[in-house]
């Protein structure tokens, strides 16, 4: 990451510090950790004063951490030097004495390791959420990426849909779209691609099986690619062949749904409102979604901010917001839609370009 944009994500915690009279902060978690320097090796440590700024890692991760990681003093861990430690003697070093850390990153083990090697020396403070907050809001450059891993998405999904035929199953779809978006360029899928076929598309999260796809099927795929650290997040319901009426009918009831709660998708209006719209164009339909309407997505494919009933959380421009309403019928099978979208003060644009044609083979 480069030293100044490195930099104004320092800056914006340093703000936060101050606010809530904390004198340094330690994260754990590893997004937040790559947000805020660029590191994206699998374990390391910020220490973050109001004036220093340092990455604790093993011998594994120095190359990287001082490659990643410029504006980031590294502080090398020994062979006989645990992590926890070296935290607890960073702190002490910087005369860090009211410290801030990741409540729902640290485990109780580790909280506890940690309060032991400090013997006293500071007291720790749960923060949760913090670095979060701030990556709600994108910049430029990761709205740039979040297209580009979106668009690798949607072209390896008309690849493959062109390809989808009766006698396919499941887990053959899915492991044709994930190879496809490591051909595009993608570090490889974002989760694990969901193909559920006929009555097992009422699973909203239903891993690829071995079913074997029939014509007349409706099929819910849900398929995420990820590059740069960051992750799309797209879902289509397609039949294999003609749709019947009954599924034309569902089909349109969630695209309705999902239609007019993005128009809401807008600066200045709650998360929640624009949840409670899709349930309420759905709530003549006795197997509408219970799940939540929609998520922010970045270095995670779930973050905040979160459309539903229980996320007040007014949306800003640059926030990229997944929209998938659904409808899950046991013992029929389902239907959900799911856009990317970023949202700016003329309304939301849509990222996601896969086809959102319904007929296949």
């Amino acid at each position: 990451m480069r030293a100044d944009q490195s930099g104004r994500r320092l800056a914006a915690v340093r703000r936060r510090l101050v606010d809530l009279e904390l004198d340094g902060l330690l994260l754990t978690g590893i997004e937040n950790i790559r947000y805020l320097c660029g590191f994206s090796g699998s374990l390391g440590y910020l220490v973050i004063g109001l004036a220093a700024a340092e990455i604790l890692g093993d011998s594994r991760y120095w190359i990287q951490m001082e490659d990643e990681a410029p504006a980031f003093t590294l502080v090398r861990s020994g062979p006989s030097h645990g992590l926890w430690a070296l935290v607890a003697e960073r702190l002490k070093a910087l005369g860090l004495r009211r410290v801030g850390f990741e409540s729902q990153q640290l485990t109780v083990d580790q909280h506890q390791r940690l309060l032991a090697a400090l013997k006293d020396t500071a007291t720790l403070v749960p923060t949760a959420g913090l670095i979060e907050e701030l990556r709600m809001v994108k910049t430029a450059e990761e709205v740039a990426l979040l297209r580009a891993v979106a668009s690798i998405a949607g072209r390896a999904f008309d690849r493959v849909r062109a390809a989808v035929r009766p006698g396919l199953r499941e887990r053959d779809v899915a492991f044709l779209l994930e190879q496809t978006f490591r051909e595009l360029g993608a570090d490889g899928p974002a989760f694990e691609t969901i193909v559920a076929a006929a009555e097992r598309g009422a699973l909203p999260h239903g891993r690829a099986s071995d079913r074997v796809l029939e014509r007349g099927n409706m099929v819910v795929v849900d398929f995420g690619a990820s590059a740069g650290g960051y992750q799309s997040d797209t879902t289509r319901t397609i039949v294999v062949g003609t749709p019947t009426a009954d599924q034309t009918r569902v089909i349109e009831a969630v695209r309705r749904a999902q239609l007019e709660s993005m128009a809401l998708m807008k600066p200045g209006v709650a998360a929640d409102a624009v949840d409670r719209r899709a349930r309420e164009v759905l709530a003549g339909e006795a197997h509408a979604f219970g799940h939540g309407l929609g998520h922010g997505i970045g270095l995670q494919v779930h973050e905040r901010p979160y459309l539903s009933p229980t996320d007040q959380t007014v949306l800003q421009a640059g926030m990229v917001i997944t929209n998938e309403p659904g409808i899950y019928v046991p013992g029929w099978g389902g239907v959900r839609l799911e856009e990317m979208l970023l949202i700016t003060e003329d309304g939301p644009e849509v990222l996601t370009p896969a086809s959102a044609e319904v007929g296949v083979g």
